[in-house]
């Protein structure tokens, strides 16, 4: 086996338990500030680096940040919705919204000068008109079952990701390494056990260190 599938395999899952653990002792909010980082993003464009080289690795950067316009408004929708519908509508509702957002934003060939205003510009509305909610501090038991399903989701999704970015293109490949899977498994878990108000708590969390995502994927853009 050589390292790049290696990396493939465990370096995102590795940091996707983690998260798991301190989220089960910490609770949401700190739970959705770490799913926030760039702990798939990050190892995939290490990956392509590794795999495609520089320039094709800043392609997919570039890529994530159009995916992060996308995420965002994922957040948004989902929460809002969580607060009105039944999980599983909610849950849909966010996706088609990410999916369309994603679609559009896709079949342009958007310019960083013009990606990084939108960026801040989104991010900036929808913490403004975040829906509010009550926090409700606990310690969050994961059954045995969910964090094998975290891990092996991450892992088809980086292999997936990587496996077919020469094909998508690194700005496509870049965006769909954006699509919240994360995020979606726990909403939807915490939505069911312990009610709307976690869901969005922890989907508020995700939005407060979505700033540190975009100034490490723009630096990668640029840099490489």
């Amino acid at each position: 086996m050589n390292s790049l599938l290696l990396l493939k395999l465990f370096l995102a899952p590795m940091l996707v338990g983690l998260v798991s653990y301190i989220q089960g002792r910490w609770g949401d909010g700190i739970g959705g500030r770490l799913i926030g980082l760039p702990l798939t993003t990050g190892p995939f464009i290490f990956i392509i680096y590794i795999q495609d080289g520089a320039f094709f690795a800043a392609r997919a950067a570039h890529g994530v940040l159009v995916g992060q316009v996308a995420l965002i408004v994922f957040s948004w929708v989902y929460a809002v919705a969580a607060l009105k519908m039944s999980w599983g509508r909610a849950l849909a509702t966010g996706t088609i919204a990410c999916l369309a957002t994603g679609a559009v934003l896709t079949s342009f060939e958007i310019p960083l000068y013009v990606l990084l205003p939108l960026l801040v510009f989104a991010w900036l509305l929808a913490s403004k008109f975040w829906p509010a909610y009550v926090v409700e501090p606990k310690i969050t038991q994961i059954p045995r079952w969910e964090l094998p399903a975290r891990l092996l989701v991450t892992v088809v999704l980086i292999v997936t990701l990587t496996g077919t970015a020469s094909v998508l293109g690194p700005r496509v490949a870049g965006a769909l390494s954006t699509y919240p899977v994360i995020i979606s498994v726990l909403g939807a878990f915490s939505q069911r056990r312990h009610g709307p108000h976690s869901n969005v708590a922890t989907l508020h969390g995700l939005m407060q260190s979505l700033p540190i995502t975009i100034a490490i994927m723009t630096t990668l853009a640029v840099a490489l």
